[in-house]
Formats: structure tokens, C-alpha cells, sequence
């Protein structure tokens, strides 16, 4: 994932082609074909990768939106700076975990009614998930040295699918002034697949620019995209059946690419 995309693409077709029909040399060869090929009821899945820093983006207008709705009423919804800049904050990597890993529901200061000024300690009464993309990048770039927007998509390794557990009542209380803290950072599900942007890549679309405001000229996509993909939230309770389809998605929608949002991460600082 470090080595940049020209290893990324090499390696993908390689393997394309070692795994292709017409390909003899691993088809032919039964003891290598043992060796590289395990059953998936034998397998146990695991994190993708190591992951050494995570930020989370605030990419979706309707989420910030909604988000802010919740907390500070419809009027001031949209914070004055959400247009003009992907909003983001650092998560606790440390908590991201693959699918499967049990979560436990988080502890922490809460206001035990609508109106009450005084917090209580206890469990979370708001749990609630988020249905999200997150993208792993490589090779990064060192302290101090900034990156080109025209770079950015080419930074992307990959993209897979994420939960970001919120507590919303523990953050309602605890996000001012500095944003989230606990009631975002005690557990992020993300799946053990990793979808290459090359395998991605016909399922892109135009990026259509951002008109009213526009960007200042430095977060300007000159040649960006978005994805066409359908995503969607299952609920199963204890006593269901089957799941139960509570919302349904397109990453299309997204107001700000994951190209301006990694640009803006790496614009001065390692990563």
C-alpha cells in the first residue's frame, strides 16, 4: 500500500491474470493451487491493514445536515464554515476493529432530559450507527511537505466499507467547543475487504463542481470524480428473522470528494 500506484496497478493485473481461465500456471498445479488457494470456511477474517492515523470527514451534506438538526436546531444546521472546506477531526485508530468484533455500548456524562443544564454519568440511551466509506491511502507524504490536488485521487489505495458508532447523547453534551471525543472514538467497524480504486473504476461518474460558494482556488477540482454505489443499512433484532432495510444510499452524493478530503489532510502535515 506504500509502494504508490504504479506497484498498486502491476500487482492487481498480475493477479488478474494468475487467477484468469485462461492461466495454466496456477490451474495446472495442484500443489501450489493448495497452497494459495484456502477455503473460505477455513478462513478467519482480519483488519485489512495496520492502520497508523485515521480522520474522519464530515463529507455528506445531508449528515451535517441532519447531525446538526439534532443538536442545534434546523436554523443553524450547517456550520458557517461547511461549504468551504471538508470538515474533519482526528478518530482514535486504536478503536477501529474489523467486522464481526463485538462492540460495547459506551459509558459517559449525559443530560438526562431535553431541558436539564446538569449531567448524570451512565450508559448511552442513543446509540446510533452511520453508514460510511473510508478510504486507505499510501504512499503518503513526509512533515512539512504539502502534496498537489492533481495528486490527490492518485494517493488513493482503496475504499471499504465503514460504521462509526456515535453515541449521541454522550456527544451532544461533550462536543463544545473542540468537537467529538468519546462518544465517537469507542469503536469503528470497517469491513475486511478493501475495494481497489482501479477495480472501482468503472463505476465512476463526473464530479460536478461546487458552485454556490465555490471552493477557494487551492481545493478546485480540475479533473475529480465521484462512485456510483448503491449502499444500504440492515437492522436484525434479537427476534427478527431477517433484517430489516432501515436506509438506503448512493456514494454519489457525496458533496465533497475523497480527493479533496485527503488533500486536505495531507496538505502540510505527514501522513
Amino acid at each position: 500500500m506504500g509502494a504508490g500506484r504504479p506497484v498498486w496497478t502491476e500487482f492487481r493485473n498480475t493477479l488478474k491474470k494468475v487467477l484468469s481461465k485462461d492461466e495454466s500456471s496456477l490451474q495446472n498445479n495442484s500443489g501450489l493451487k493448495a497452497k494459495a488457494l484456502i477455503p473460505l470456511r477455513d478462513v478467519t477474517m482480519h483488519m485489512p491493514a495496520r492502520i497508523g492515523d485515521y480522520t474522519d470527514f464530515y463529507s455528506s451534506r445531508n449528515h451535517a445536515t441532519n447531525v446538526g438538526t439534532m443538536f442545534r436546531g434546523k436554523d443553524n444546521a450547517l456550520q458557517p464554515n461547511w461549504l468551504h472546506l471538508p470538515v474533519g477531526y482526528h478518530g482514535r485508530a486504536s478503536s477501529v476493529v474489523v467486522s464481526g468484533t463485538p462492540i460495547k455500548r459506551p459509558v459517559g456524562q449525559i443530560l438526562p432530559t431535553p431541558t436539564a443544564t446538569v449531567p448524570v454519568f451512565g450508559p448511552c440511551k442513543l446509540m446510533d450507527f452511520e453508514l460510511e466509506m473510508g478510504f486507505f491511502v499510501g504512499p503518503g507524504n513526509a512533515l512539512g511537505d504539502a502534496i498537489k490536488m492533481e495528486d490527490a485521487a492518485d494517493n488513493i489505495f482503496g475504499m471499504v466499507l465503514m460504521n462509526d458508532w456515535s453515541a449521541r447523547d454522550i456527544q451532544k453534551w461533550e462536543y463544545v467547543p473542540l468537537g467529538p471525543f468519546g462518544a465517537k472514538n469507542f469503536g469503528t467497524t470497517i469491513g475486511a475487504w478493501v475495494v481497489t480504486m482501479d477495480a472501482l473504476a468503472p463505476f465512476r461518474l463526473p464530479y460536478t463542481p461546487k458552485e454556490d460558494p465555490a471552493p477557494l482556488p487551492y481545493l478546485q477540482e480540475k479533473d475529480s470524480y465521484q462512485f456510483d454505489i448503491n449502499m444500504f443499512v440492515g437492522i436484525q433484532g434479537q427476534n427478527m428473522s431477517k433484517p430489516e432495510i432501515v436506509s438506503k444510499s448512493n456514494f454519489k452524493h457525496m458533496y465533497w470528494s475523497p480527493a479533496s478530503s485527503w488533500y486536505t489532510t495531507a496538505l502540510l502535515a505527514a501522513t
